[in-house]
């Protein structure tokens, strides 16, 4: 796999790692103290996937902090978003939750936006 293509990869990966943490994080909320076979399950696998879609972007060479960095971050928003919708939040949106999520998303776009060198030739470390 050229480099472009690699990079191009793992950064679709992260990101959709960053949609699955939403598959896991919500799914905590329907387990019921992990009583629930079914939502057990679907929260484990969405884990599984979320943490693999995290690892094999630093097996192709993009730093942890960033790839860390940027899969959270995304996690972080839409668990936010989606728990809101879903009515699973017993607080109001505030301006302040609204600032720091508009901070994660300037983090999340700083950090892709910053030059990341790829270990070419090195996959599988």
């Amino acid at each position: 796999m050229e480099i472009g293509n690699k990079t191009a990869f793992a950064w679709i990966l992260i990101i959709l790692g960053g949609f699955l943490q939403l598959g896991w994080s919500i799914g905590l909320a329907y387990t019921d103290n992990f009583t629930d076979i079914m939502w057990d399950a679907i929260t484990i696998v969405f884990l599984f996937l979320s943490m693999i879609c995290l690892e094999y972007p630093m097996r192709l060479g993009v730093p942890f902090t960033t790839a860390y960095a940027v899969w959270i971050g995304i996690g972080v928003l839409f668990t936010v978003i989606v728990s809101y919708v879903l009515g699973l939040e017993d607080t109001p949106f505030s301006l302040g939750m609204g600032i720091c999520l508009a901070l994660i998303i300037g983090g999340v776009v700083g950090l892709k936006l910053t030059p990341v060198e790829y270990i070419d030739g090195e996959e599988g470390k």
